[in-house]
């Protein structure tokens, strides 16, 4: 197995041709964000896309809030017109919220109140993103999954998943991939956040620890239901500590000005010293991104995921 990693490493980082990328594109759309970008953004990102993931809907303690999206009827209709799966992103309104839900074990109408309004829309799916919460509760998920899929078997269900591979061991072990399995019909592989506002200066992603996830993911997930999640970002420290976000678009306002280089995870490292301060971020940008791509067609998976649209 080391033979074979060492050489995808070398394929990624471009001493061999670069095969084509994955087909498959997963857009995250955070609700209420269209008017932050021109139509013509919107009308050439959805062409790429095969599935518009789009925020808003959460649960609380015995309860679904599903807003208006009055502001996305353009995207919507757009995507229906382009044949785009639209699936809304479900997670709890935090993380208090998340353990109560799963304590109470009261989610018929949660679950009746999603199906409907799948139906009512036509959407294509349910995909859930539960983040943050206890190891603890990772059995109560795999009971609501169950429930779920007793009240509505044919569902498709998807799910934003931690690596389970050098990363935070409480937040990654919520997402038990050998309970989880039985229940999605597709996941997202969330490789991202390796190194984070809460940890040292470090690279957003990185290519061998995304390879060691993906492996750990194909133990108990087939290829075709494994979307590689991929950031559009990454983090600025100062004098050590997290200082801020910065869009792979943005990424050009810094290196037309600041030294940069590639950084061996496969990020741009961009650093500059700014009235006796460092500062340093190795964020993901379109050269990382696409080493992504192809990561994901390495190894056959469904797709790749961006989180998220508007930060490309």
């Amino acid at each position: 197995m080391k033979r074979y990693a060492i050489f995808f490493f070398i394929i990624l980082f471009g001493i061999l041709p670069l095969c084509t990328p994955a087909q498959n594109q997963w857009g995250y759309y955070c609700k209420d964000t269209y008017s932050n970008n021109s139509k013509h953004y919107w009308d050439n990102t959805l062409k790429s896309l095969s599935v518009l993931c789009f925020t808003g809907i959460t649960i609380s303690k015995n309860a679904c809030n599903i807003p208006s999206f009055s502001n996305e009827h353009y995207l919507f209709t757009k995507a229906q017109q382009y044949h785009i799966a639209i699936i809304p992103h479900v997670t709890f309104a935090s993380i208090s919220h998340g353990v109560s839900f799963l304590k109470a074990r009261e989610w018929d109408n949660v679950i009746t109140t999603l199906v409907n309004a799948l139906h009512e829309n036509a959407w294509a799916g349910i995909h859930f993103d539960f983040e943050y919460l206890p190891a603890a509760y990772s059995n109560a998920y795999v009971q609501f999954l169950k429930k779920f899929r007793s009240i509505a078997p044919d569902i498709k269900l998807s799910a934003a998943l931690f690596p389970q591979i050098e990363f935070h061991k409480e937040h990654a072990a919520f997402h038990n991939y050998e309970k989880l399995s039985p229940f999605f019909n597709e996941v997202v592989i969330m490789c991202y956040d390796y190194y984070n506002p809460k940890t040292k200066p470090g690279p957003v992603t990185d290519m061998q620890w995304t390879m060691k996830n993906i492996e750990y993911a194909l133990r108990f997930f087939k290829s075709h239901q494994i979307w590689l999640g991929v950031p559009a970002y990454g983090y600025m420290w100062k004098n050590g500590k997290y200082h801020s976000v910065i869009t792979t678009r943005t990424i050009p306002e810094y290196t037309s000005i600041y030294s940069n280089y590639r950084h061996s995870s496969g990020t741009l490292c961009i650093e500059y010293i700014k009235n006796n301060d460092m500062f340093i971020a190795l964020v993901s940008d379109t050269v990382t991104i696409k080493k992504l791509q192809h990561l994901a067609t390495l190894y056959s998976l469904k797709g790749t995921a961006l989180w998220r649209l508007g930060f490309e």
